[in-house]
């Protein structure tokens, strides 16, 4: 097996027991243990965790080591609420311009979300997430407002894979594609007052279910 597939079979295993939330949030990743569980040797395991850090599923932590991404409550609400804020400066602005393509296109984006949601698949419905949010805040041709915002929603997609309500309780019911036709609709009527008000709860609705004390966690020995 050559390096680099040795290294993408290290990332793909890790990442999918974090998303699969099989892993618990601050658990470390020590290479020694890694590398007995996988049978591979640390430097593809090095450059894993390394990869893993970049996309926020895992923190490095000078002089202690790597550790499934572990936000507290307040961080995640924080994150949120600058969202709510920045997405509504730049829809404020993309409104103006978006033609009928464009709503059909984030129509059909709400679809792929709904039935994402319906099949419990967490990884193809935060991509229709960001894929709505961004169809309507590009349009606001803001290179450094867009850059944030992504950023921004890159982090809450992650809290939604590892935290959100939805995927460990099967007797909760979607919101999300809901909301967003209502805040389509709005967009569509120029509504800004009420959009202001959707985008808050929007967001609100977010955190609220998000929950960080799920615990149905395992040990690397239980997962690989």
């Amino acid at each position: 097996m050559k390096e680099i597939t040795v290294e993408k079979h290290v990332y793909d295993q890790i990442r999918a027991a974090i998303l699969g939330r099989q892993l618990a949030p601050g658990k470390q990743l020590v290479e020694h243990n890694i590398s007995n569980t996988l049978g591979v040797s640390r430097t593809p395991i090095r450059n894993a965790i390394k990869k893993l850090s970049l996309e926020g599923l895992v923190d490095l932590i000078p002089n202690r080591g790597a550790f499934v991404t572990s936000p507290s409550k307040e961080e995640v609400i924080q994150a949120y609420e600058l969202r709510a804020k920045l997405e509504f400066l730049a829809v404020q602005k993309s409104m103006l311009v978006m033609n009928e393509n464009d709503y059909l296109s984030i129509q059909k984006i709400i679809e792929d979300e709904k039935k994402s949601l319906k099949n419990r698949h967490s990884e193809e419905f935060v991509n229709a997430n960001k894929a709505f949010h961004i169809a309507i805040t590009q349009k606001c041709n803001n290179k450094f407002l867009n850059e944030f915002i992504e950023r921004l929603i890159n982090q809450t997609n992650i809290y939604l894979m590892l935290f959100d309500e939805f995927f460990s309780n099967p007797g909760q019911e979607p919101y999300s594609p809901d909301e967003h036709r209502y805040i389509l609709e709005l967009i569509q009527n120029k509504d800004e007052a009420n959009l202001k008000m959707a985008l808050e709860n929007h967001f609100k609705h977010s955190i609220t279910s998000i929950d960080i004390r799920y615990n149905g966690y395992k040990d690397l020995d239980e997962i690989f």
